[in-house]
């Protein structure tokens, strides 16, 4: 039986909020970030943290990877 991977999204004032993919963490911090008090330097928002979850991972969750600013959410 294979696991499905859901991720998670830590924001700086500790809310977490889950995503069915990596594409979807990111949607979450970047709809967070648009209606932020300043969109343009969303200091509620960033730095974002992103986790893999799962019964596969130790602890049921591994760092996937840190969006610091707006910019590294737009592709390309």
């Amino acid at each position: 039986m294979s696991e499905e991977t859901r991720y998670e999204v830590e924001f700086p004032n500790g809310e977490r909020e889950a995503t069915d993919s990596l594409w979807g963490a990111h949607h979450a911090i970047a709809r967070r970030a648009a209606f932020d008090v300043d969109p343009l330097k969303p200091r509620n928002v960033l730095p974002a943290r992103i986790y893999k979850l799962g019964r596969q991972y130790f602890g049921g969750r591994v760092f996937a990877e840190e969006i610091r600013s707006v910019s590294e959410l737009s592709p390309g």
